[in-house]
């Protein structure tokens, strides 16, 4: 499917080789490509941008040179999948309505750090926040103990990045706080914990790096994970998140540069 984020990436790209399409035996790989209504046909898409059509069987062989693609799931699994060296690129579009990035200051203690470990763990946890798809709010959280990340995560879809994009997005018709819990989203924090969980980490006492200040879903699980601090970026917060926090224990440190 071709939009700007793509014309974009190309452009950056004019000077390389004509750019592989992805054909329609990759379908095989990736059924979701099935319920894309709005796509091309793989040929009709290469015309328009100069490029060649490449199937499954043609893969990796046709690859010459650095290879250069977007970082989205597909591209991730297909990389992974034929064992093929790549450079991945952001080409996904995000609406920035000013309101959706709004939000009241979370009440804490007023402490702040602007000390170089803080920095870069959150620092790490922004460039995290980069790799979700959702056009809402991009959000990332690294679990640290004793300076070892203990784990990462971003907010992203199930049961793939695109499902809201594919079948709407649920939390369409709802203003921001109400009814969060109609999401197909996995939120950063929950991604750390669960994954935790299913490794056998524990993180009681640890520290949680967020961008975004946790909502009161989120805010459970953190407190109930035992983390000791929680060091955010942006203060947006909503439904008393702050609160939830403060009575599980959790102190509250905002990151600034």
């Amino acid at each position: 499917m071709l939009h700007s984020g793509y014309l974009e990436f190309l452009d950056r790209h004019a000077d390389a080789a004509p750019p592989l399409v992805l054909g329609a035996s990759f379908v095989a790989d990736f059924p979701v490509l099935r319920k894309e209504i709005r796509a091309l046909p793989p040929e009709r898409a290469a015309a328009l941008v100069g490029g060649v059509v490449v199937e499954r069987e043609d893969l990796p062989g046709v690859v010459t040179g650095d290879l250069v693609v977007p970082d989205e799931e597909i591209m991730r699994d297909l990389v992974a999948r034929y064992g093929l060296k790549a450079t991945f690129e952001r080409t996904f579009l995000r609406w920035d309505r000013s309101w959706s990035l709004a939000g009241r200051p979370a009440e804490f203690a007023g402490t702040v750090s602007a000390a170089e470990v803080d920095r870069r763990f959150a620092g790490l946890a922004s460039s995290e926040a980069a790799r979700s798809s959702d056009w809402w709010r991009q959000v990332g959280a690294v679990a640290v103990r004793d300076g070892v990340v203990l784990g990462q995560a971003h907010n992203e879809h199930k049961p793939t990045e695109y499902a809201p994009y594919l079948d709407g997005d649920p939390r369409n018709d709802f203003s921001r706080g109400v009814r969060i819990d109609l999401s197909t989203a996995l939120h950063a924090e929950a991604g750390v914990v669960a994954r935790a969980a299913a490794d056998g980490v524990p993180l009681r006492g640890a520290d949680l790096y967020v961008t975004t200040f946790p909502c009161p879903g989120c805010a459970r699980l953190v407190a109930a994970a035992g983390f000791a601090r929680c060091w955010f970026l942006d203060p947006y917060a909503v439904l008393h998140g702050d609160e939830i926090l403060r009575a599980g224990g959790v102190a509250l440190i905002r990151v600034v540069s």
